[in-house]
């Protein structure tokens, strides 16, 4: 057995798991109840793992998990390339994933 995928996230572990699945390679998921946990074990030892029954799989695996894993690489530099904004009501410091304040609820002005 070979770990051929972890994420923090489940949903790319399952979207993971249906890729391999779909195409005939045995596979189960690893910590997919262990979120619990965390805290009491270091966060990242709870996340979803992928892994391949049969070590010879290892390699047609991660090529067909490549694409899932640019697309995770993609979001992730999408998340972190949306700029903070400051609320014009309350003067707050926003993340840039988010359309509302957290503090007092204004809608983020559209720019222009």
């Amino acid at each position: 057995m070979k770990k051929v995928f972890v994420d923090e996230m489940i949903t790319w572990v399952v979207q993971a798991r249906q890729v391999l699945e779909d195409a005939g390679i045995p596979c189960f998921i690893k910590n997919e109840f262990s979120g619990n946990v965390a805290g009491e074990v270091p966060f990242t030892e709870t996340w979803p793992e992928l892994w391949v029954h049969r070590d010879g799989d290892f390699e047609e695996a991660s090529s067909l998990l490549a694409p899932l894993r640019a697309s995770r690489r993609a979001q992730d530099q999408e998340e972190k390339s949306l700029v903070n904004w400051t609320c014009q009501q309350c003067g707050e410091t926003n993340e840039g994933n988010f359309a509302l304040c957290w503090s007092c609820g204004k809608t983020l002005e559209p720019a222009g």
